[in-house]
């Protein structure tokens, strides 16, 4: 046994014994719920009671003169008994987390190994978004696996992105006849939504509203009635920002949103709004009498004008409605901002230029952000983007690369207004491969951001194994030699690297035979990973004698 986990923690030392116990007996000081909330949730299995001092096995105190970093935790494990130090609930969630990667069962109890653990995030924020809109739903059930292997790994935001212009999944009352998701229209009661926040929330995991209320929205456009005259598709990229109607639409539905989604900040998307550089699918503003009027009327002289108005009073929609706004960075240009546009809104970051722009933008970089007075949300799309795209997006290297403040970089001074991370997965078939280590592999890149990395190699493949699959496969095994790298291929066609898998054909076998046995059981992702555990099969033994892969395992490619 040892502290492997994932993210790592910041300081670790280890020391001879073993702490063996069949429940916890818990003495807590100064909070604490957080902490058995989430591991009644996570580990239900492991029996958690209240106790006095003298009966404890457990001391978790929470106060914030145990150190000045938010979410800190330390674990002190002997041999009869565990102490837990925090500086705040969200630590005391760190610490569950922490002691349910590194717990084991043994026979009727549990046991952990000796020694003190130190840990607190180097990211404030960190996030992954789910897309199950129009056009890539994601069951509930799946939904709700990921928020708990975010739980697991020490992330705390959610963000949940339901409407895309082909349709928006939770079913609301100001606009009931929306289309739904992808393939049969389906949509989210508003139970099975306040359900997951509530599971999430057990979990320390804050579930963002995600909508694109004023470009790809074509359906809502076209149902709300709020396109500029003239405009049908396939070319309306964006609502008519010259209508009143078209705000009090907007703050109609927002409104039934806000209500639903506790979280204090809504995503009201506002991306790529112009493409009619090369693409029909473009505002239709300039040919709109309304958005022509406002511009005449307000003085403007560019659609960006007009972009940055409509911003700016749904942006006072959301704010009524006591949220905060974010929105990506896409047409707003640093230096070009007015000073009417106001800073309360959070800027979320995933390209430094807009090729596709009437108005070519370039130079749209977090720190130029940072100086207008913007907070930010590091998403850079190169790094961070899941999708069935190829080689495009994100891959274990291009993520091991990636800092939230360092890609693209932001100075000293202007560190504070940038907050953390956010991995996106987009609409994709391989994505319910992908997604899973995913989580895992950006959970460490935002907790451990001011490090240059991890090595990939069969240790780490072992720890991110263990995490992935609860820890029911053999403690020493590493699924993801037979897939070649930690990120599987993101073709929809294609489920492991082929070209570079090192695992010999008794080793994929062994593999195959754990998560079928696992995935007899109910496991969905066992499931999932022995399907491409197939594939790797039927690689290997077509291979050649001479390009089979080495017996001995050098060492694990990623």
């Amino acid at each position: 046994m040892d502290f492997s986990m994932c993210p790592r923690a910041k300081r670790m030392v280890p020391s001879d014994g073993e702490f063996r116990f069949e429940g916890l007996k818990l003495f807590s000081v100064g909070g604490g719920e957080r902490f058995v909330r989430f591991l009644n949730t996570t580990m239900p299995e492991l029996p958690i009671e209240k106790a006095t001092r003298e009966d404890a096995n457990l001391i978790l105190s929470v106060a914030s003169v145990y150190s000045s970093k938010n979410e800190f935790c330390y674990l002190r494990i002997l041999g009869n008994r565990m102490e837990i130090n925090c500086r705040d609930e969200a630590g005391a969630r760190n610490a569950a987390a922490i002691l349910a990667q590194i717990v084991r069962r043994d026979g009727e109890g549990f046991v952990l190994p000796c020694g003190s653990i130190e840990d607190y995030p180097d990211a404030q924020y960190r996030g992954f978004m789910l897309e199950t809109s129009g056009r890539a739903y994601i069951p509930m059930n799946e939904i709700l696996e990921y928020i708990r292997l975010m739980a697991m790994t020490r992330m705390n935001e959610l963000q949940f992105h339901f409407m895309e212009g082909e349709g928006t999944t939770i079913e609301l009352e100001s606009f009931p006849n929306l289309a739904g998701g992808k393939n049969g229209g389906r949509k989210f009661t508003k139970k099975e939504i306040r359900d997951m926040i509530a599971y999430a929330d057990d979990l320390g995991i804050t579930v963002t509203p995600f909508v694109e209320i004023l470009s790809h929205s074509v359906d809502f456009t076209l149902k709300a009635g709020i396109g500029c005259p003239g405009d049908a598709p396939p070319n309306m990229m964006a609502v008519c920002v010259g209508q009143e109607k078209t705000y009090e639409a907007i703050e109609k539905f927002l409104a039934e949103v806000a209500e639903l989604f506790p979280a204090p900040v809504l995503h009201i998307g506002g991306d790529e709004y112009d493409m009619c550089r090369v693409s029909p699918q473009t505002a239709y503003w300039a040919h709109c009498p309304h958005c022509q009027r406002l511009a005449k009327e307000n003085g403007f002289t560019s659609m960006r004008e007009l972009f940055h108005y409509a911003i700016e009073r749904v942006n006072q929609i959301v704010n009524k409605l006591g949220k905060v706004s974010m929105v990506w960075n896409a047409d707003m240009k640093p230096g070009y901002l007015p000073e009417w546009l106001e800073r309360n809104i959070a800027v979320h970051f995933f390209r430094t230029d807009h090729p596709f722009s009437k108005e070519l933008l370039t130079d749209m970089y977090p720190n130029g952000y940072a100086e207008e007075g913007y907070s930010l949300l590091n998403s850079y799309y190169p790094n961070t983007y899941l999708n069935d795209n190829g080689g495009g997006y994100a891959n274990d290297a291009r993520l091991n690369d990636w800092s939230y403040y360092r890609t693209p970089s932001v100075s000293r001074e202007n560190l504070s207004r940038i907050v953390g991370g956010c991995f996106c997965a987009w609409e994709g078939e391989s994505l319910v491969r992908s997604i899973p280590p995913c989580i895992i592999l950006a959970a460490d890149r935002l907790w451990n951001a001011d490090d240059s990395g991890v090595p990939y190699n069969d240790a780490y493949g072992r720890m991110v194994t263990r995490v992935m699959f609860d820890g029911k496969l053999p403690e020493d095994m590493n699924v993801f030699r037979m897939v070649g790298r930690i990120l599987p291929p993101q073709y929809a066609e294609k489920k492991v690297h082929t070209a570079i898998l090192e695992a010999t054909l008794n080793e994929v076998i062994e593999i195959k035979e754990a998560l079928l046995k696992l995935a007899a059981s109910g496991h969905r992702i066992a499931a999932i990973y022995a399907d491409m555990a197939e594939e790797a099969e039927q690689h290997v033994r077509s291979l050649p004698d001479e390009l089979q892969p080495l017996k001995e395992k050098i060492h694990f490619v990623g």
